[in-house]
C-alpha cells in the first residue's frame, strides 16, 4: 500500500510565500476552500491528482511536495541511531512529522548531537592523553558511574518487589521483644560468624562502617544517630542475605558498566534496609491509618523524616498501593543528590532549579517540616513536604554535611490526606529558562522561550524582564 502523503505545512509555506489566501488558492487548485484548509491541517492527505496540479501550477516538484528534501529526515534518522538514543528510535512517519511540522525543532536536535558528538570527541583525546599517564577513563557510558545510577532510579517506579518481599520476611521472623538492632547483630553472628562493635567518631571519623575481613568484625561510628546505625547494619546484613534478589533488582536499572553496577548494589542494599526497618504491610497500614502523616509515621518506627520520605516513595506493591508521592534529596548548591518515586507522575520534571521551592531555601536552622502547595506554570498543583538533615561530620568539625529532603504528591492524589491542601499556592516553576513567570523577583535567569524586554522608562522588580 502506497504511504499517504500529508504536506501540510509545506502546502501553507507554498501558499503564504505567494501571499495567497487559501479562497485563492482552492480556486486556482479547483478544490474547495475547506477541502485546502483541512489540507494544511494534516487532516486530509495529498491526492496524486492533486500533487500533479499543485506541481503544475505552482512550478514545485512532486519531490518538493513529498518532503525532506534538505535531508532532515535522514539526518534525524542517523541522531537517533546513535547508541545514546537506541531504545528511543521513532518510524520513519514520526521523523517525518517532526521535520515536516517543526523544522526548527529538527534543526536544534541536530545541533545538539553534532555539539555531543564533537565533546565525545575531545573527550576522547582527553582520555588518550590520560592513558598516557596511567590514568585512562571509560568514555563508553553516558555520565559518571554516580550519574547512571541515579538517572536510572530516578526513570522507573521505586518499588522492587522481590527484594521488598523477602526483607519484609526476614523481618517479620525476628523477635520483636529483641529490637531490631539485637536480631540483625545475632543473624550476623550465626549465619556468617560476624561480630559488630559500635566505635567512637574519634576512633573512626572518616566511615559511618568498616568491616575487617581479618578480624570478622563489622564496626559501626557513634557518629549516627540510632536510626542511621540500624540502616547500615541493616544494609550490610541485605548485601549478605539478598546478593541474588539485589543483582535481579540491579539487572532492571540497566546500568551499563561494572562500576554503576556496583553502586547500584548498594542503593538496592539501602532499600532493602529501609524495607526491613519499615516492613511494607506494616508500613503501609500505619501509613493509610495516619492518612500518610509524616509525623506521625517518624514517631511510629523512630526514624527521621528524611527516612520515612524515601519509604513513602516505594509502596507500589500490587493491591496495596500507597499515595504516589515522589522524593527529592538536594543539598545548599542547588545539587539534587537523590531523586525518587517519579516514574509515571504526571509532573516527573517537577523540582527544578526554582529558588521559589523551599529544598533550596531551606537550612540548618529550619530543621521544622515545611509544608507548602505550589503552583506551575500550567496549572498543576503540588504538596510539598521539606525539611533540612544535617549530619554530623566527626571529629574534623570541618562542617556538618546538609541535605534537605522535599517530598511531593500531585495535589489531585493529596485531597484525602492528613494535610490541607485547599490553602493558596506559590507559585514556581521547573527552572528560570524554563518558566515564563513575570516579574519574578528571584528569577535568576531569562527564560529562552521569550523575546528580551528592555526598557529606559521603566524597571521590573525582576532583573530579567521580557516580552510575554
Amino acid at each position: 500500500m502506497d504511504r499517504k502523503i500529508f504536506a501540510g505545512p509545506r502546502v501553507k509555506r507554498l501558499r503564504m510565500a505567494r501571499n495567497l489566501s487559501q479562497t485563492a488558492m482552492a480556486k486556482e487548485l479547483e478544490i474547495s476552500a475547506s477541502y485546502l484548509n483541512l489540507i494544511e491541517r494534516n487532516q486530509r492527505p495529498l491526492t496524486v491528482q492533486l500533487i500533479l496540479k499543485l506541481s503544475k501550477t505552482y512550478n514545485v516538484t512532486p519531490e518538493e511536495l513529498h518532503g525532506d528534501t534538505d535531508g532532515s529526515v535522514n539526518a534525524l534518522k542517523e541522531v537517533f541511531a546513535d547508541a545514546l538514543l537506541k531504545d528511543e528510535l521513532p518510524g520513519y512517519e514520526e521523523l517525518f512529522e517532526l521535520a515536516d511540522v517543526a523544522p526548527n525543532v529538527a534543526s536544534g536536535i541536530q545541533k545538539l548531537h553534532h555539539a555531543y558528538r564533537q565533546s565525545l570527541d575531545q573527550l576522547s583525546e582527553l582520555n588518550a592523553l590520560l592513558a598516557k599517564g596511567g590514568a585512562e577513563i571509560d568514555l563508553g557510558t553516558t555520565g559518571s558511574p554516580h550519574d547512571q545510577v541515579f538517572q536510572a532510579m530516578a526513570g522507573r517506579a521505586n518499588y522492587y518487589d522481590a527484594l521488598d518481599r523477602a526483607c519484609e520476611e526476614m523481618a517479620n521472623s525476628f523477635d520483636p521483644a529483641r529490637g531490631l538492632w539485637t536480631n540483625l547483630v545475632d543473624w550476623l553472628a550465626k549465619e556468617h560468624h560476624i561480630n559488630v562493635q559500635m566505635l567512637p567518631e574519634e576512633t573512626m571519623p572518616e566511615w559511618r562502617h568498616h568491616y575487617d575481613r581479618h578480624s570478622a568484625r563489622l564496626f559501626i561510628s557513634d557518629r549516627l544517630g540510632v536510626a542511621h546505625r540500624l540502616l547500615e547494619l541493616a544494609s550490610f546484613v541485605v548485601h549478605l542475605a539478598f546478593e541474588d534478589k539485589i543483582e535481579s533488582a540491579v539487572l532492571r536499572l540497566n546500568l551499563r558498566d561494572q562500576m554503576s553496577q556496583e553502586l547500584g548494589a548498594n542503593e538496592m542494599a539501602r532499600y532493602g534496609a529501609l524495607a526491613i526497618l519499615m516492613p511494607y504491610r506494616r508500613f503501609y497500614t500505619a501509613a493509610v491509618r495516619a492518612k500518610y502523616n509524616v509525623t506521625v509515621l517518624a514517631g511510629r518506627f523512630d526514624v527521621p523524616f528524611e527516612l520515612i520520605a524515601r519509604r513513602l516513595t516505594s509502596l507500589g506493591r500490587m493491591k496495596m498501593q500507597g499515595a504516589p508521592f515522589f522524593m527529592i534529596v538536594g543539598d545548599g548548591a542547588g545539587n539534587q543528590i537523590a531523586l525518587l518515586g517519579t516514574a509515571g507522575f504526571p509532573r516527573i520534571e517537577f523540582g527544578g532549579r526554582c529558588p521559589k521551592l523551599k529544598i533550596y531555601r531551606a537550612d540548618e536552622r529550619s530543621l521544622q517540616l515545611c509544608r507548602e502547595v505550589v503552583e506551575m506554570p500550567n496549572g498543576d498543583q503540588f504538596l510539598t513536604l521539606t525539611k533540612a538533615n544535617v549530619l554530623p561530620d566527626g571529629v574534623s568539625h570541618r562542617g556538618a554535611k546538609q541535605t534537605t529532603t522535599m517530598l511531593v504528591c500531585d495535589a489531585k492524589e493529596a485531597m484525602d490526606l492528613f494535610y490541607d491542601v485547599t490553602r493558596r499556592a506559590i507559585p514556581v516553576g521547573p527552572n528560570c529558562r524554563l518558566c515564563d513567570r513575570g516579574h519574578c523577583a528571584q528569577r535568576a535567569e531569562a527564560p529562552i522561550t521569550q523575546p528580551i524586554a528592555i526598557s529606559k522608562i521603566q524597571r521590573s522588580i525582576s532583573d530579567f524582564e521580557f516580552k510575554s
